[in-house]
């Protein structure tokens, strides 16, 4: 990894007289993209320890249709044939306990070459659903794989990734179990999850992916599976910039009121802040590749009388910094950014908002739509369901996020994008709700602005 680039966006204008009263709130979006080493024929930089967990439900619902459980086979097959050579990985059968399929003797993680990935093809092959669900036993077992030597147990000694599927609820196990096993997981390694057939729940499909940094998506074509998992490894496989911080220092008397990615996922990192001095917070992130993240920062902002107007003061800094323990690469990391105020008399100046700001604040209001739409539609309440989606459709469509104006159209008939109008659909299924529904956590940046014609 070459460098690490940050940019912060905001408005700094704030009302005076607001600002006096008691107090407001500055909101900024953060850009942090890693970029790649530089030039052709460049060395390819070293890359830390990395180890793969499939986690694959093979509960008795996955025989029902068989092509599930088929399907689920061809997939991980083809993840495991796209490994790099000297990947740690494992194979878990999933039911209302977790079974090591691969290797299924030594309790540990395999490496991959031509013979342990020939092994691990026969062990899928042999797989027969039977059983329940009980998806924190399956993570259980793959946090004590993932702490095996040689991949040791600082949290930036290894790239530690796992992708679990699903066809089912989380029946066989009680919520605050779940629970408890997602806190013990959290920062150990990075979990996808995918749900499979009509009856899985995206919001425990969203809970797994949300508390372990990764990202819930639906398999709509059984066919497209194989395709899908040999993505998700191969872009795990290429994330090997690990112990990233994104740290906040705040002025005194101002506090951090909102953390949050913001894309490409959704995630309030607030409640993990690790203090790391006076007035000073840092945030972790999971192993990166060549990509841009961007975060929502929002910290609190008093004038006190002293405070002059329409004047640049310094509210807080953002900076990237990596742990001194992290495993290579070392990028070039960037300087810190400061998030400024301005207080201001000056309506025009004050009312006006920065677009980074209101394009993931059309986020939010997307998300309530999906959510009121879905309870409207259980309820029987068909206006309200049409309403409330067609409000999803309107904010996904100023947003241009296309995947989720996708899915929205297999719920309901998109007649006006723009204005949010549209029909009952007579054939909506359960999968074309979850489906919608669970990438509500997933976001697109801020198109560029259209080129005048």
């Amino acid at each position: 990894m070459g460098a690490v680039t940050l940019e912060v966006s905001q408005q700094p204008y704030v009302s005076a007289e607001r600002g006096a009263e008691g107090g407001t709130r500055m909101c900024a979006v953060v850009t942090v993209t890693a970029l790649g080493p530089g030039g052709p024929g460049a060395p390819a930089p070293a890359s830390p320890a990395r180890a793969e967990v499939l986690l694959l439900d093979c509960s008795a619902s996955m025989g029902y249709p068989r092509d599930k459980l088929w399907a689920a086979q061809d997939a991980a097959a083809e993840a495991v044939r796209v490994l790099p050579d000297g990947t740690y990985f494992a194979i878990v059968a999933g039911r209302h306990t977790a079974e090591l399929v691969y290797p299924a003797q030594s309790q540990s993680l395999a490496r991959a070459d031509a013979t342990t990935r020939e092994e691990a093809l026969e062990a899928v092959a042999r797989l027969v659903p039977s059983g329940g669900t009980a998806i924190g036993s399956w993570l259980a077992l793959a946090r004590e794989l993932f702490g095996h030597e040689p991949l040791g147990r600082r949290p930036g000694a290894a790239v530690r990734h796992a992708l679990l599927l699903s066809d089912g609820r989380n029946e066989h196990e009680e919520r605050n179990a779940l629970e408890a096993e997602l806190a013990a997981c959290a920062g150990v390694f990075t979990c996808d999850t995918r749900g499979i057939g009509e009856d899985w729940d995206p919001d425990e499909l969203q809970l797994v992916a949300d508390s372990l940094n990764g990202r819930a998506d639906a398999v709509r074509d059984l066919d497209a599976l194989p395709g899908e998992f040999r993505a998700v490894t191969a872009e795990s496989a290429a994330r090997t910039l690990t112990g990233l911080r994104l740290r906040l220092t705040h002025r005194p008397g101002s506090a951090p009121l909102t953390v949050q990615q913001v894309h490409p996922t959704r995630r309030n990192l607030l409640r993990e802040a690790v203090a790391a001095g006076e007035r000073c917070l840092e945030f972790r992130t999971p192993p990166w590749g060549e990509e841009t993240r961007e975060y929502l920062v929002c910290v609190a902002a008093a004038r006190t009388p002293q405070e002059p107007v329409d004047r640049a003061l310094w509210l807080a800094d953002l900076k990237v910094v990596q742990e001194p323990d992290a495993e290579a690469p070392h990028p070039r990391l960037p300087p810190a950014r400061p998030v400024l105020v301005r207080w201001t008399r000056h309506h025009d100046l004050y009312s006006q908002y920065d677009p980074k700001v209101a394009h993931y604040a059309h986020h939010d209001a997307l998300v309530r739509g999906l959510e009121e739409g879905r309870a409207a539609h259980r309820a029987g309440d068909v206006p309200r369901a049409l309403a409330a989606w067609g409000e999803a459709v309107r904010r996904a469509h100023a947003m241009g996020n296309e995947p989720m104006l996708q899915r929205l159209g297999d719920v309901v008939r998109i007649i006006d994008a723009e204005t949010g109008e549209v029909e009952v659909r007579p054939d909506i299924r359960p999968l074309d709700i979850n489906s919608a529904m669970v990438l509500r956590a997933h976001s697109t940046m801020l198109p560029p602005p259209r080129s005048p014609k």
